[in-house]
């Protein structure tokens, strides 16, 4: 198997591959003054972010996923570009723990995935996610 260098954009081949590896756990969380701020910490989740807008079908298409729906969406957001802001993160109820632990209600998935198929669809896409 050819290893993958992480500063070149995946094929599309590579992608589904790559879309099967993350989890949530790929992303940390740090609570601000101002809000909220992901970190992508695998290599994985950032091997999709690096391979741009290509990656955008195939991560829509998991928002349902309990266990990649958080990863998906912060990924969704840093491809697109879309406006959003830190409190709730684009939508998504973090609750983070004194401890740094984050937590989410997973039922969130529906109402994410909901919302960036609509996203996806427009023509032209809007600058935030459709409510």
């Amino acid at each position: 198997m050819t290893e993958l260098n992480s500063t070149e954009p995946l094929a599309p081949a590579n992608i589904a591959d790559m879309i099967g590896r993350i989890n949530n756990a790929d992303i940390r969380w740090d609570g601000t003054l101002v809000g909220l701020f992901p970190t992508i910490v695998s290599d994985s989740a950032h091997q999709l972010l690096v391979s741009g807008y290509v990656a955008i079908p195939q991560l829509v298409g998991v928002l349902e996923d309990k266990s990649k729906f958080v990863v998906a969406h912060v990924l969704l957001t840093l491809l697109s570009g879309v406006e959003h802001h830190t409190t709730p993160w684009n939508g998504l109820n973090v609750d983070l723990s004194p401890s740094g632990q984050a937590r989410f209600d997973v039922s969130q998935r529906f109402e994410l995935g909901r919302r960036w198929r609509a996203w996806q669809q427009a023509t032209p896409r809007p600058r935030s996610l459709p409510e």
